[in-house]
Parts: structure tokens; sequence; C-alpha cells
């Protein structure tokens, strides 16, 4: 009799597995990621469950990628911090930071952009700057230096240059793009390199220049591609986009009450604009929809004071009602202000609007840094890296 209970155990086991249906929902409740590429380990059959696009669709909704932590870059430093988790999730990202420190130790670099798990670094060496893919989360992927970014093609003088590298969606090495903006008097030009098998090759947007109708201050904080756009701050009040399969400039007037204390961030319909004057920040949409480039103007999503939540998070070093936004990420989920006056890092839940100090730089050993502070936050890679499957 037991041998017959265990074979009828068996066989209800098998019926229920060998059910795609249920498969899909035993699939769909396993939480992160990572057990989604470990479940793909047990069979093929398994295998195009868990890499079917639409049952991804589904398990994203119900788990998107979490913030595993954040790389930040100040006053001659790089660290990857990795934030509180699920004691899952806690190893990965552990792994993750103590990766970065071993790339760092070998040689100063200043992260430039993290997306989908990697990160772009630059360094230093005899033969000048440089980029290198770093892939934290990959631990068969080994560092990789990058071509050399194409030169400065001849071009009037120019009083302004700046230059941005950015991965893909993807975060792998083909599909990174290289941005190069300057500008002379009032007019803006750009070239836009995209890297392939081949290298960078020659420029995706032809050089472009554009009449402003008032003078530039500077060119800063630019969002990586979006939809086929990029954006840069260009003065108080403006940012410039560029529409790279047209190779079109475009300028977008900021809301009304909006300083320079915002970053941009990357929206499914368009791009969000998240502004902090003081304690209160306001979190505004701007869709675009085909050429028109958003004609329809900014869309006030939310606005909320932090003051309360703010001190409490800092404690007794509070001081002063000013925090400086230094990073955003996408879809406006979250931000990271930056407290000098006590040397706080906060992380802001934009949607439930908790606060958490996440990083303190007296801790650090360094002194509080009044300057440009870059963060990159650090997420899940999504979609999961599936096994090869040998048909």
């Amino acid at each position: 009799m037991e041998g017959h209970g265990r074979t009828l155990a068996a066989a209800s086991v098998a019926a229920v597995i060998g059910d795609d249906d249920l498969l899909r929902e035993i699939l769909l409740r396993l939480g992160f990621p990572h057990y989604l590429v470990r479940a793909a380990l047990v069979s093929k059959r398994w295998l195009l469950q868990a890499s079917d696009p639409a049952f991804l669709r589904c398990f994203r909704e119900r788990h998107p990628p979490r913030l595993l932590g954040f790389s930040i870059d100040y006053a001659g430093r790089s660290q990857l911090v990795p934030l509180p988790q699920h004691p899952e999730l806690a190893a990965i990202s552990s792994r993750a930071a103590s990766s970065c420190d071993n790339a760092f130790a070998r040689r100063r670099q200043y992260i430039q952009h993290c997306r989908n798990g990697r990160l772009i670094s630059m360094f230093l060496d005899d033969t000048g700057w440089k980029y290198a893919l770093l892939s934290p989360l990959l631990v068969e992927e080994s560092e990789l230096v990058l071509p050399p970014t194409p030169t400065l093609l001849p071009h009037n003088n120019h009083t302004h240059l700046n230059w941005w590298i950015y991965l893909p969606e993807d975060g792998g090495r083909d599909g990174i793009t290289f941005v190069r903006l300057w500008r002379a008097g009032r007019k803006v030009s750009a070239e836009v390199y995209v890297l392939g098998s081949g290298g960078w090759g020659v420029p995706s947007a032809a050089v472009t220049e554009i009449e402003l109708p008032y003078p530039i201050t500077g060119l800063k904080n630019m969002l990586y591609p979006v939809h086929g756009k990029i954006f840069t701050t260009i003065t108080v009040g403006h940012t410039l986009g560029l529409d790279l399969s047209a190779a079109r400039f475009f300028i977008l007037e900021h809301p009304d009450g909006v300083g320079s204390n915002f970053m941009l961030s990357h929206a499914d319909s368009g791009i969000y604009l998240v502004n902090v004057e003081g304690l209160q920040v306001s979190i505004w949409l701007h869709k675009l929809r085909g050429d028109d480039y958003g004609a329809g103007g900014w869309l006030l999503v939310d606005t909320f004071c932090v003051h309360e939540a703010c001190t409490h998070a800092v404690g007794e070093r509070w001081v002063g009602d000013c925090v400086d936004i230094v990073a955003v990420g996408d879809n406006a989920e979250f931000a990271f202000l930056n407290h000098a006056a006590s040397g706080a890092i906060l992380y802001v839940n934009l949607r439930s609007r908790v606060v958490e100090k996440v990083y303190d730089q007296h801790d650090s050993g360094h002194s509080p840094w009044y300057g440009y502070i870059r963060i990159s936050p650090l997420m899940m890679i999504w979609p999961p890296v599936f096994p090869a499957l040998n048909r």
C-alpha cells in the first residue's frame, strides 16, 4: 500500500507539472527573476515556459525589477552601495558590491551609467581616458574595455563641450550610445554614435545646428535615449531634445516654478521631470506622441513635502531646508536626495512617499560633499539571462 501511495502521489505531481497552464501559475509565484533561471534548468519545456515573452510580461507586472543598490561617485571615491534586501537578494547585491570593490581597487574609475545590472566606468591610463563595461551581477562576465571613443570632428570653435555614454536597454555592449554636444554662441551641435560589432562607425545622426532665441547657460543632466530621443538641460526653464531618427532638435519649456534642482526620468509614454524646491517634491509628465514632441505640455502627476520624513530619517544632524536631487529611477518610481549639510544620502519612494537614509558620507570616512555627486541606481537584470536552448 505504501508503494501504491507513492505511485499515486508521483502521478498527481506529474499531472500538475505536465499542465502548461498550472506550470505558468507556479512559475509566476516564484517572486524573483533568478528563480526563473533556476527553474529553466529543469527541462527544455520549463525553459520554454519561463522564457516565453507573454509570460515574462505577466511576471514583470507582478514582480517589477528590484532596486539592489546604487553606485556613488564623489570627492575622488567610487563605491557600489547595496541596499537592505530579502536574504536571497542581499547575497546577490553583496556579491555585486564586492565585485565592484575589486574593480575599483585596481584603478580609479568613475561610473558613467548603470542599467540592467551593468555599469559603464571611465578611467585614465597611459594612453588617455577610456571606458569599461562592468557586469557585477554576472559572475561569468569579466570587465570589458570598450574601443576608444571617436575624436571630435573638425568644426568651428566651441565654447562649451560635453559628452555622455549610455548603455542600451539590455545593458549589453552592442548598442552603447556615445553622445557629444557642444555650442558656439547660440548654436548647438550634436554627434551621436552607436557601438556595434565593427566599432563606433559613423555618427548615427548627422551634425545638426539650431539657432536658439536665448543664451545657453550649459549642457548638462542628459537623460539616456528614450523613445529614440535624447534630452539635456540647456538653461533654466528649458530642455533640449534631439530626435535621433530625424536628426532634428526641439525645445521643451519647463512648467512654471521649476528651477535648476530637477532631473529627468524615462516614462513608458514620454519623460518625467522630478523637481525639488526646498523640500517640496513635484513630479511632472510630458507625453511624447509621434513627431509632435508632446505638444500637450506638462501634466502635474504629484506633489508633496518631505520635510518631516527627511528630518526623521536624518535625525539630530538635520539642519536647513535644502536637498539636492541626484538620481531618479525609471518611471519616476524613486529618487535619491543629497543633504550635504548632514552628509546623508536619502532614498525617496515617490509612490509611497517613504524616505530612508541609505548612505552617510561621515561614516564612509569622507567629509560631506557640497559639489557634484553622481548616483546610478543598480537594478535587477531584466529580462533574466536564460541558458541557451539546444534544439
